[in-house]
């Protein structure tokens, strides 16, 4: 049925991570069983896994032309287009997202200056990092702008004190709200 079809909310979840079954592939699970309790589509994807270029700055999608590399970024990007909202999970690596994000997120160009396409619906961003909850706020407010200026609706959750490989287990709290975070998206 179309309609019906239609009525699905599609989910593009980024694990942005290097490291599968880490703090933030933890996570982004919790939020993804939240959409899809809430009836959502969801296609994951871990970056890593994924053959991407970074930007070589052609111009050609300034023209409306998309983007003249032809990697995995571009079924990503082509995901997020398509999806009614976006999560992705990053540790904070030395005050940025990983670069593996950073990669995708600068290849986010061939959709910023073409003048046929636009990213629009909802972002949940979950961010890891060893330092107390609010200590890289600085860090997350300028990730959290730059993907608002790109078209979404930022919501992000901040989670501090992992440092190793499932610490974030520990933290109820904060799986309760990935979890409900996905659920409303």
């Amino acid at each position: 049925n179309l309609l019906t079809e239609e009525m699905i909310m599609r989910v593009t979840a980024i694990l942005a991570s290097p490291r599968k079954s880490g703090n933030c592939d933890i996570l982004i699970d919790e939020a993804i069983r939240g959409a899809e309790e809430n009836g959502a589509e969801v296609i994951k994807y871990y970056l890593d896994d994924l053959n991407m270029e970074p930007c070589h700055a052609c111009g050609h999608c300034g023209d409306g032309i998309d983007c003249i590399t032809q990697d995995d970024a571009v079924e990503v990007i082509e995901s997020l287009l398509e999806s009614d909202n976006i999560i992705l999970a990053t540790p904070i690596y030395f005050g940025q997202m990983t670069a593996q994000a950073k990669i995708l997120v600068d290849r986010f160009y061939s959709v910023f200056t073409n003048p046929q396409k636009s990213f629009n619906g909802n972002a949940l961003l979950m961010y890891t990092h060893g330092m107390p909850e609010g200590g890289l706020n600085d860090s997350i407010e300028f990730i959290n702008g730059l993907f608002g200026t790109l078209g979404w609706n930022v919501t992000s959750l901040d989670v501090g004190e992992v440092l190793e490989p499932g610490d974030v287990k520990e933290q109820e709290n904060k799986l309760k709200e990935a979890y409900e975070a996905g659920k409303a998206l």
